[in-house]
C-alpha cells in the first residue's frame, strides 16, 4: 500500500523563527514532508520535483502583497492552496485576497507558544483534507478517481459526496469531532480510514501514515476487521448508531474496547461517511467481574444461611406446637406467650424467604418467555396464603421475562400492599403476624370483577396507559415523597421490617432492563409503575 506524503511549504525570511517553526512542524507531522524558503517565487520554482503543495505557511518576513502573485501558479495547478499565517506577517490581508491561496487559520505570536500552535493548525489543515479526500489518494486499486485538489473532488467515475472539498462546514465539524476527542476516534469512508487522532494512532499501534487510506482487513486480525466492517456497514444502512465489543492486542496487553459507529448525519460528517469511536473499558470489565464474584459468593453465603435457619424455625415451630398442645387449661398467660413467639417466628420466616429470592436477582435475562401478568399476579395473590385485601386485574399485559421471577415481582409488590397499605395493622394472635381475615375472593373468585367480600386494602394490576408496561397500585396508606427514593433499597424499612422486598422488585426489574416509578395512586394509596421505555420487553 503506497500513500502520497503530504507537502508543506514553508516560506519565511526570519532564519531563527523559520527554524523553530520547522523543527515543530517536523515533529508534528509525521506524515509530511516540509520544505522551507525565504520569498515565495523561489518556493514556487524550487518545489523539490516540482511536488503537489497542501499547505502553505506564510511566516514572518513576507510582508509585500506582490510577492504572493507566484503562488497563482499554485491555484492554477490545484485550486487554492490552504495557508496558515502568523499574525504579525503583514500578509493576511493580502494573502485572503489571493487566487493562490485560501486562508485557512491565522495564529496569534501573543501565544503562549505560538510554533506548537502553529503546527497544530497545520495539521488539522492536512486532517480536514484527508477526512474529505476519496480514497484515490492512497493508490488501492479499484479508488475513485479524483482531481489533484486537496479537497480531493471526485471526477470521472467517482460517487461525489456532499461539502467534499470545501475548507469549512463538514470538513470543520470532521476535525472537532476527531481532532479534539480524547478517545480514539476515527472517520471512515468506503470502507477506508480518512482521518485518526492520535488516540486512535496509538490504539491501532501502527504510523498514521498506514492508516490512512487502509481498511479494517489490513490493520486488524480478520474476526475483528470483519465484526468492525460488518457494524460500520450496519450502522450505515440504518442511519443508527451501532455498537459491540471486541478484544485487542495493544502494546502486548490484551484490552476490551466498546465501539460505537456513528453513521453521517449522527457523527457530523459528509455523506456516506461513518464515525468511529473506541473506549478503552477493560478496567471496568475487570471490576463487574469482580464485584459478580463478590455477589455469588454473598448469594452462597445467604443460601446457606438460609437453609439452616429453615431448619432451625422448623425445629422451633414444631417445639412451640408442642408445648401449647401440652398447656393445662388455664395456662392463658403462657399460651399468649407462645402466640408472641409465633409471631417472631413468622417474621423470621419471611426473612429467610427474602434472603432466598436474593440469588440471582440481579442476573440478566438470558432466554425471556411471552409471560401473562394477569396469570403470574393471581399466581402471586395465591401464594399470600388469604392476605387481607381484594386483588382486582385489569388488562393483561404480556411481557418478555423469567416467569418465576415475575411472579416473584408481583408478590413482594402485592405482600407490600397488604403489610404496609393498612393503617395501624395489628397482627391476630395465632395467625403468625397475619390478619385472620376469610379469602376476599370469596364472594366473587374472579380478580378481573374487582368485586367480593369487603377487603381492608383492595390491590389492583393493570395496563399502563403507554401500553409499556403495568403498575401495581392500592388504595393503602400510600407512600410518602420522602421515602419514594428510599423504599427501593435493600435494607431500608420504614417499620421495622426486613427492608428487602422492595429491594428484590428493583432487582428483577433492573434485570429486565425496567424501571421502578412511585407515585401516589387515584385512591391516594401506593402506585409502582414497571415501566420499559422502548417495546422490546413488551409484546401487547
Amino acid at each position: 500500500m503506497t500513500v502520497r506524503r503530504r507537502h508543506v511549504l514553508y516560506i519565511g525570511r526570519g532564519e531563527t523563527e523559520r527554524g523553530r517553526s520547522t523543527r515543530e512542524l517536523h515533529a508534528t507531522l509525521d506524515a509530511a514532508t516540509v520544505s522551507t524558503e525565504a520569498d515565495v517565487a523561489t518556493a514556487v520554482e524550487h518545489r523539490p520535483n516540482g511536488r503537489a503543495v497542501d499547505c502553505v505557511v506564510l511566516g514572518a518576513g513576507v510582508t509585500d502583497p506582490e510577492a504572493l502573485a507566484p503562488l497563482a501558479e499554485l491555484g492554477a495547478e490545484r485550486g487554492p492552496v490552504p495557508a496558515v499565517t502568523l499574525a504579525d506577517s503583514g500578509i493576511e490581508a493580502a494573502a485572503r485576497d489571493s487566487t493562490g491561496v485560501a486562508v485557512a487559520a491565522t495564529v496569534g505570536t501573543e501565544e503562549s507558544d505560538p510554533y506548537e500552535t502553529l503546527a497544530s493548525r497545520v495539521r488539522a489543515v492536512l486532517e480536514r483534507s484527508d477526512c474529505a479526500e476519496p480514497a484515490a489518494a492512497s493508490g488501492h486499486p479499484g479508488d475513485r478517481t479524483r482531481d489533484d485538489r486537496p479537497g480531493g473532488v471526485p471526477t470521472g467515475g467517482g460517487v461525489p459526496s456532499t461539502d467534499r472539498g470545501t475548507p469549512d462546514g463538514t470538513l470543520s465539524r470532521c476535525r472537532l469531532l476527531v481532532d479534539r476527542s480524547d478517545d480514539p476516534m476515527a472517520v471512515v469512508d468506503d470502507g477506508r480510514y480518512r482521518l485518526v487522532n492520535d488516540a486512535c494512532v496509538d490504539l491501532i499501534g501502527r504510523p498514521r501514515e498506514q492508516i490512512l487510506g487502509a481498511t479494517d482487513d489490513e490493520l486488524f486480525p480478520e474476526p475483528i476487521a470483519a465484526e468492525l466492517t460488518r457494524h460500520a456497514e450496519q450502522a450505515d444502512e440504518h442511519g443508527e448508531p451501532r455498537e459491540h465489543r471486541i478484544e485487542l492486542e495493544v502494546d502486548g496487553d490484551s484490552r476490551i474496547m466498546d465501539i460505537v459507529h456513528l453513521p453521517a448525519e449522527q457523527s457530523a460528517v459528509g455523506s456516506g461517511t461513518t464515525g468511529r469511536i473506541a473506549s478503552d473499558v477493560t478496567e471496568q470489565v475487570e471490576r463487574e467481574r469482580l464485584l459478580r464474584e463478590e455477589r455469588d459468593r454473598l448469594e452462597s453465603l445467604a443460601s446457606a444461611v438460609a437453609h439452616d435457619a429453615r431448619n432451625a424455625i422448623q425445629l422451633i415451630t414444631g417445639r412451640t406446637t408442642l408445648a401449647k398442645e401440652s398447656l393445662p387449661v388455664g395456662a392463658d398467660e403462657s399460651r399468649s406467650h407462645l402466640d408472641s413467639l409465633g409471631v417472631g417466628i413468622d417474621r423470621l420466616d419471611d426473612l429467610v424467604t427474602s434472603l432466598e429470592s436474593l440469588r440471582g436477582v440481579n442476573d440478566p435475562v438470558a432466554d425471556p418467555v411471552p409471560v401473562s401478568v394477569d396469570e403470574a399476579a393471581r399466581d402471586a395473590w395465591e401464594a399470600l396464603a388469604a392476605p387481607a385485601g381484594r386483588l382486582c386485574v385489569r388488562g393483561d399485559p404480556v411481557v418478555l421475562g423469567d416467569p418465576a421471577r415475575i411472579r416473584t415481582l408481583l408478590e413482594n409488590l402485592l405482600k407490600n400492599s397488604i403489610e404496609h397499605g393498612i393503617p395501624n395493622r395489628e397482627a391476630t394472635p395465632g395467625s403468625g403476624g397475619r390478619l385472620a381475615v376469610a379469602d376476599a375472593t370469596a364472594g366473587d373468585t374472579d380478580p378481573r370483577s374487582c368485586a367480593g367480600a369487603e377487603a381492608q386494602i383492595t390491590v389492583t394490576v393493570d395496563d399502563l396507559d403507554d401500553g409499556r408496561g403495568f403498575s401495581v397500585s392500592d388504595d393503602g396508606a400510600g407512600i410518602s415523597e420522602t421515602e419514594r427514593e428510599r423504599v427501593l433499597e435493600f435494607g431500608y424499612s420504614s417499620d421495622g421490617g426486613t427492608g428487602l422486598g422492595l429491594g428484590v422488585v428493583a432487582g428483577i426489574a433492573d434485570a429486565h432492563g425496567w424501571t421502578v416509578e412511585i407515585d401516589e395512586s387515584a385512591e391516594g394509596g401506593a402506585r409502582f409503575d414497571i415501566r420499559e421505555e422502548t417495546l422490546d420487553s413488551f409484546v401487547s
